[in-house]
């Protein structure tokens, strides 16, 4: 199948980039003039440089291709950016799937995030495609994008587009050179841990979420959504696993989260009051005081996704680390 993939030099569209070439699909990666592609460049794709907000340019890119795969997005917890996540998120998926009518596409698969998901700060309930996103969380200007961006994909298929959305929970593995998870292996590994969350949460393999992807071209069901998670853990245990993988002992940081949580805030909030950059985002430190899983076993079912150990999903991305200078061999 001729595919052309969105955000193809990103962290999950590298994952995405690699389990199509290794399906023997024909792959057109549409990337911004500004992109880094390093590691994109080794697969041999097709690049095309294009904006999102160009519907032009997607079209004349998309042109001959029978699925799409857009994984381009803009991933800030901050109001302050919500700017750029109403360009990038909504709008550039509004342009993504006015090209995709146009142009005849026969299935678009749509990355998006557990965000848009509810979830209960329970261990013992996992969430499913129906929990309804309540609390805290749907205040997230980033789940408030990517939830309008899912909505405006349905209204696209009342128009006859065969659209498959995923919502990966936490990415986990090779290709992660922009630092998402990754940064505690790397953490860990230099002994820089910087805090140590109290919660838990649902991991999933950055190999598996881009087969997933690929799977998503001819199976699911259009205007479905599918969970892509795997593996639930604390984060004390997801600090165990690199512990034991990169074979490195950390010092746990001896900090009051609370008090840490609202250091950050108010770094945020009144950066004039309390001075230094965050190390995180105040929302993201919320959740990780929480602990909120989430079922695949729908994407189990009607995908033939396969989630891997959260060992494999850390072995991954520490290999990939050494392999490329991240961590010294």
């Amino acid at each position: 199948m001729k595919v052309l993939i969105t955000g193809a030099n990103g962290f999950v569209g590298l994952n995405v980039v690699k389990a199509l070439v290794a399906a023997g699909h024909e792959v057109t990666a549409y990337v911004r003039a500004s992109s880094n592609v390093a590691f994109l460049e080794p697969f041999g794709v097709t690049l095309v440089r294009g904006e999102l907000h160009d519907r032009q340019a997607l079209r004349a890119a998309m042109a001959g291709h029978e699925g799409v795969i857009h994984t381009a997005g803009n991933t800030s917890s901050n109001a302050r950016d919500w700017p750029l996540l109403e360009a990038v998120n909504i709008e550039g998926t509004r342009q993504v799937a006015e090209a995709a009518l146009e142009c005849g596409i026969a299935r678009l698969v749509f990355t998006s995030t557990t965000s848009t998901i509810g979830a209960s700060d329970n261990p013992g309930v996992e969430a499913t495609e129906e929990t309804s996103l309540t609390g805290f969380r749907a205040k997230n200007p980033y789940a408030k994008s990517k939830l309008q961006a899912e909505e405006l994909l349905y209204r696209a298929c009342d128009r006859g587009l065969s659209v498959v959305i995923l919502n990966p929970a936490e990415v986990l593995g090779a290709y992660d050179y922009s630092m998402q998870w990754g940064r505690m292996v790397l953490a860990v590994n230099y002994n820089q841990l910087p805090f140590m969350p109290p919660g838990g949460a649902s991991f999933c393999g950055a190999g598996d979420v881009g087969q997933a992807h690929v799977n998503a071209l001819t199976k699911g069901r259009s205007g479905e959504r599918y969970i892509i998670a795997g593996a639930n853990t604390r984060y004390t245990g997801l600090i165990e696993t690199i512990e034991a993988v990169v074979q490195r002992k950390v010092d746990l940081p001896q900090i009051n989260y609370s008090r840490f949580y609202l250091k950050t805030l108010l770094q945020e909030k009144l950066p004039w009051l309390v001075r230094g950059e965050p190390v995180l985002d105040a929302y993201r430190l919320r959740v990780f005081s929480g602990t909120y899983y989430f079922s695949s076993a729908k994407a189990e079912r009607e995908l033939g996704y396969q989630p891997t150990s959260l060992n494999q999903m850390v072995s991954d991305c520490a290999s990939w680390y050494r392999d490329n200078g991240f961590i010294a061999s």
